[in-house]
């Protein structure tokens, strides 16, 4: 049996699927855009991201006068899928810019900044960071993210395109008066 037809199918869609890249903060200045401008771009997450928090439920009873500590710990946890598709909710400065993920919740963001010894690629971004894990607001309420999170950052789809233009003309000439 030929796999000749399910490489080329597999490699038409290769070639259909976005060539993402990272988005850095010398992309908005060369191209002096402002946030209207970026509420227009998609981006796209480089890698996955893991928010957890615990919820501790712990309760006690007094039984037969005996005090029997009940304790049982709910994790909430929210997955983002590398190349998962988020918009621009707003932006603070030109260093912050709070991305959602999630429809129907503005106040569901993450917050990408710009990291210097990343060539200015746009990374996830907490309150502090101990041992790869970053405290993150998120909806109002504050989760850690697992250690490799740290590492996403902000992918778009640049569709590079080269126009030259070459103007010409010819000299006609020119005679002693």
């Amino acid at each position: 049996m030929s796999r000749l037809p399910l490489l080329l199918a597999l490699l038409t869609i290769m070639s259909c699927s976005p060539k993402l890249t990272p988005f850095t903060s010398d992309l908005i200045d060369k191209n002096g855009w402002e946030e209207q401008d970026l509420k227009k771009i998609q981006f796209y997450l480089s890698q996955d991201i893991v928010l957890q928090r615990e919820i501790r439920k712990n309760s006690s009873e007094i039984v037969m006068g005996e005090i029997v500590m009940q304790g049982g710990r709910e994790v909430d946890q929210i997955t983002f899928k590398a190349g998962t598709p988020g918009v621009l909710i707003q932006m603070a400065r030109q260093e912050k810019l709070a991305i959602s993920f999630e429809t129907g919740d503005d106040q569901r963001f993450l917050i990408f900044t710009p990291h210097p010894k990343r060539n200015g690629t746009f990374v996830l971004s907490a309150r502090n960071w101990e041992k790869g894990s970053g405290q993150i607001n998120y909806g109002g309420s504050y989760y850690y993210t697992i250690p490799g999170s740290g590492l996403a950052s902000l992918m778009v789809d640049l569709k590079a395109s080269q126009t030259n233009s070459v103007k010409s003309r010819q000299a006609s000439g020119r005679t002693v008066n």
